[in-house]
Parts: C-alpha cells; sequence; structure tokens
C-alpha cells in the first residue's frame, strides 16, 4: 500500500514499526532494513548509497507532551508557510559537536552552496499529544542563525534555531523516501520539489507563491517586534545607503543585520546601537555565526569556515582581525557585541 503524509492530518505513533497500527515509524520503515529511531527530535533515513540521509525528520514536542525539559520552542507556522526549529543542545553537549545537529546543518550547508541535489528532503511533524504526529509539510533549508539560552544556573548555552521554508505540496509518499534510501531516486517526488532541486525556487505552502530569496533575509519575527520603514531609512542613511563591510550600494541587497535579535529583545528592535546594515549574504553568515564582529569592530572568523566563493574568502575569511570602518554616524554598542559573542563556542 502505498502511505502518504498530508499535511494538518495526524498519524498515530505507537513508538515501534513492528506495532501494526503504527502509521509513523511503521511506515517510514516500510521495506527498508532500518528505519528512524523512535525518539528524539532530529531523526535521520538512512541511505543505502550514501552517508547522507535519504530524509531528515524533525518533531516538535508541545508543552508538556516530552518527559524532557526542554527549554527551546519551535515556531510551526504552517498557515504562513514556515517553520523556526531549535537543533540539540545542552549543557553537556555543545550545539556545534550534536551529531544531530551536524546532519541538518550539513543540509544548509549544501543548500547554500548551491548543492541543492545532496540536500535531504526535511519533514516536519508536531507532537500535540502523546501517541501521535501530526504532519506538518515537506520543507527546504531558508537559514539558520545560533542564539543562547540561559538556564536556571545562569550557564549561557548557544544553539541552532534552523529556518525552514514550507513547500506547496499537500502529500507526500511514503514510498518515494524508500527509493531515495535505496535508489536515490526523486522519481516520485512532489513536482515542488523537484523544481527547487533543480533551480533553487521555493513554491511556498499554502498559496504555491514564489518565495523571493534573493534580496532581503526572511525574518520571522512576530508583529510586536517588526521594524518601521523610518527606522530603516534612517539607518540606511548613517550608513550610507551601503554595506558595512563590503561597500555594496544596491539598495535591494541590502539589510539591517540585529546584533542582539529582535525575536529576544524586543525593546532593541530600533535601537541605533543594535543594528548593522549588512548586504544579504554577509546577513545570512552573521546571522549563521559563520563570522562576528568583536567589541573592538574587528571581524573574528569560525574556524570551520572555509568558504568556497572568492567573494566571501577575499571579505570575511581574510579579514580576519581587521576592523570594520564604520560611517562616523554610526555607534555600534560594545557591550551588545559581546553578549551576542558570549554564546560562540569557537571565540
Amino acid at each position: 500500500m502505498n502511505h502518504a503524509f498530508r499535511v494538518g492530518e495526524v498519524y498515530r505513533d505507537k513508538g515501534s514499526f513492528r506495532d501494526a497500527e503504527d502509521q509513523f515509524l511503521r511506515w517510514i520503515r516500510g521495506p527498508l532494513s532500518s528505519g528512524i529511531k523512535n525518539t528524539g527530535g532530529i531523526r535521520d533515513l538512512g541511505a543505502d548509497r550514501s552517508e547522507t540521509p535519504a530524509a531528515l525528520v524533525l518533531v516538535s514536542n508541545d508543552t508538556g507532551v516530552s518527559q524532557h525539559d526542554d527549554p527551546w520552542e519551535d515556531t510551526l507556522a504552517v498557515n504562513a508557510g514556515y517553520v523556526s526549529y531549535w537543533g540539540d543542545a545542552k549543557e553537556n553537549v555543545r550545539y556545534d559537536e550534536s551529531t544531530q545537529n551536524r546532519k541538518i546543518k550539513d543540509a544548509f550547508d549544501r543548500a547554500a552552496s548551491g548543492r541543492r541535489e545532496e540536500v535531504p528532503p526535511i519533514l516536519v511533524f508536531r507532537k500535540p499529544e502523546s501517541g501521535v504526529v501530526e504532519f506538518c509539510g515537506l520543507c527546504v533549508p531558508d537559514h539558520l542563525e545560533v542564539r543562547t539560552y540561559q538556564d536556571d544556573s545562569g550557564a549561557q548555552i548557544p544553539n541552532y534555531r534552523f529556518h525552514l521554508s514550507i513547500l506547496n505540496t499537500q502529500a507526500i509518499s511514503v514510498s518515494w523516501l524508500h527509493e531515495r534510501a535505496q535508489t536515490n531516486d526523486d522519481g516520485q517526488a512532489p513536482d515542488v520539489w523537484k523544481q527547487w532541486v533543480k533551480e533553487g525556487e521555493v513554491s511556498q505552502w499554502p498559496t504555491g507563491e514564489t518565495l523571493d530569496t534573493e534580496g532581503e533575509i526572511r525574518r520571522y519575527e512576530t508583529t510586536e517586534t517588526t521594524v518601521s520603514e523610518a527606522f530603516r531609512a534612517e539607518t540606511f542613511e548613517r550608513y550610507g545607503h551601503a554595506c558595512a563591510m563590503t561597500g555594496i550600494r544596491e539598495e535591494s541587497l541590502l539589510d539591517l543585520a540585529h546584533i542582539l535579535p529582535r525575536s529576544q529583545h524586543p525593546e532593541l528592535a530600533e535601537h541605533a546601537e543594535n543594528v548593522l546594515v549588512l548586504n544579504s549574504l554577509h546577513h545570512r553568515a552573521f546571522d549563521a555565526a559563520l563570522f562576528t564582529v568583536d567589541s573592538e569592530y574587528r571581524i573574528r572568523t569560525s574556524p570551520s569556515f572555509e568558504p568556497a566563493h572568492p567573494f566571501l574568502r577575499e571579505t570575511i575569511s581574510e579579514k580576519e582581525g581587521e576592523p570594520i570602518a564604520f560611517p562616523p554616524s554610526v555607534q555600534v554598542r560594545p557591550d551588545f557585541l559581546e553578549e551576542l559573542n558570549a554564546g560562540l563556542s569557537w571565540l
């Protein structure tokens, strides 16, 4: 039987693929010699011919469902076509050393470098209550960030926050996952997946509207943390309508990059000393903690960042330790940078 997961529908999760009533683990396992694990938020379906997973399955527990205390609150905005998903991080497991985090991070890195054919499909489910899962959609990488959480002891615990776009398809054939696992065949893949792999075009759920992935980085902020056009215009004016790192002046390619995120610090959303003007590519790299700016305004680069593109090498990697020459009208708060950088394990 060709089973399918449909957006918004609920499926029985009995915790074992051997249970004949299970519609989650059992369906995904199907004819394969192994399926996905029965616990954990980040689960991967192995592939016979590759070390890259055939698919990634992300499970987000509603409050009170998990037996473990989880400080990370995912955003599953299915009706708006996006998901923000916190990775796996604990006080004794660094976010950049987590095996499961690396599997998602690898997918984002491949997508960012244009190797979309090497990106596994990402299926997101929510767990509204014990014993069931609800399918939220087939997703592709958008961008990622590194953010921190303060636990009860006051320790700052950094973690990845993965932002995903939901593709405009109602149903996912489970046999497609099996074919990917066995032969890496996308013959049964939805057309929107094939379109994304071939051209990088995101047809977003639920309208099918094409997501503009050029220009401004997509920000999934709540309404109370939006930035006014007046503040945006004033900031661009202070920066001379140019990227602080590259001098790029095409305004459609420029973003406001918040040092301390407005989702966590809404009171700083329009603080003049909490924003940088960066081009969209460098904004993504900044939010992904591939580089940062220290309190003396020097560029600091993550040791793991080895860009293949010469533009990124010339403007980030080869500028390691060099100060950014901000315009005289720009002031950036050093303590904001210090708070941001406190969560970076590599700095």
